[in-house]
């Protein structure tokens, strides 16, 4: 039996938990297996688009999906290697944290593309982190900002954690956030950060420009809602990984098959469509040494002032 990683919560699971009777007699033959998504937006939105990919992706891939979602980006992690989970939507960060952890047998899959946006002027296989203000406050300077309330997002986010304490802290001469900021706490997903700096919760943000156009499309914010007072380098985007020393070769091709052939198929052209991604490609661990590099350059800051 499975081991029960606390902090995890069920959603639905493909032909289980939504279907009954011969459905679920039919679904019992098939080889189950557990993805996990980390929530950076309303539990609604992520259920939504899930529920079509997974519908999508257990028929394609003949195999019967279990969805967990959770906020903590560690507890992922630890249900991966302990087994619980066998597929999971990490980012680039916590993806990297759970390649060392595992020896190396945690891999990617397949890496999202999202499409053409009013951040990026053509699709691509990554985003953008920003530093933000709201449009109105007066705070249009990093400047400005300094003594004010600062929101990031999880110690384990990429864009909402990392990348400013590596490559922003030049920018306020060397030092921590924390001693530039008069207040800095973790909103807990960069939609929350977005709306904690509508609500005057925080006067500037670090977080995803590819969540925030999430969020924009969805009409909740706009573009001209916010001051933009710094736009970090291209990062690669999240992927969807697994175990290799788990899953079974003939699998894993299943999996990255009924991914990348979305495009190929009316049924998984409707599935981007209504999930938002342009494609998915299969990808490779090389693609992060860029950021190790920039995460290696944090730790050798933060050891430094120590």
């Amino acid at each position: 039996m499975r081991k029960q990683i606390f902090g995890l919560a069920l959603l639905f699971g493909a032909g289980i938990a939504l279907g009954t009777g011969t459905a679920a007699l039919a679904a019992e033959k098939k080889e189950e297996l557990t993805l996990a998504v980390i929530r950076t937006e309303e539990m609604s939105t992520l259920a939504k688009r899930w529920e079509v990919a997974i519908d999508y992706l257990s028929k394609t891939a003949n195999v019967n999906i279990n969805f967990y979602t959770t906020t903590s980006y560690a507890s992922v992690v630890e249900a991966m290697l302990s087994g619980f989970v066998d597929v999971a939507s990490l980012g680039p960060k916590i993806y990297i944290v759970a390649h060392e952890k595992s020896g190396g047998a945690i891999v990617p899959l397949v890496s999202y593309t999202i499409p053409a946006d009013m951040f990026n002027d053509k699709p691509c296989g990554c985003y953008l982190g920003a530093l933000v203000t709201k449009t109105g406050s007066g705070m249009k300077t990093l400047e400005s900002t300094k003594g004010k309330v600062l929101a990031l997002v999880d110690p384990g986010s990429t864009s909402g954690n990392a990348l400013p304490r590596a490559l922003f802290a030049e920018k306020i001469g060397g030092k921590e956030l924390e001693s530039y900021w008069g207040r800095v706490f973790y909103s807990g997903s960069h939609t929350a950060s977005a709306r904690a700096i509508q609500a005057g919760k925080a006067d500037a943000a670090f977080l995803s420009l590819g969540t925030l156009r999430r969020v924009i499309i969805s009409g909740e914010m706009k573009k001209e809602d916010f001051n933009y007072l710094w736009i970090s380098p291209q990062i690669p985007i999240d992927v969807i990984s697994v175990d290799k020393k788990r899953m079974k070769p003939e699998m894993v091709k299943r999996l990255r098959d009924a991914f990348t052939g979305m495009t190929k198929t009316k049924a998984g052209q409707a599935v981007l469509a209504a999930t938002g991604w342009a494609e998915f490609q299969a990808a490779e661990d090389d693609r992060f040494d860029p950021l190790r590099k920039i995460l290696a350059l944090k730790a050798k800051l933060k050891k430094k002032k120590k």
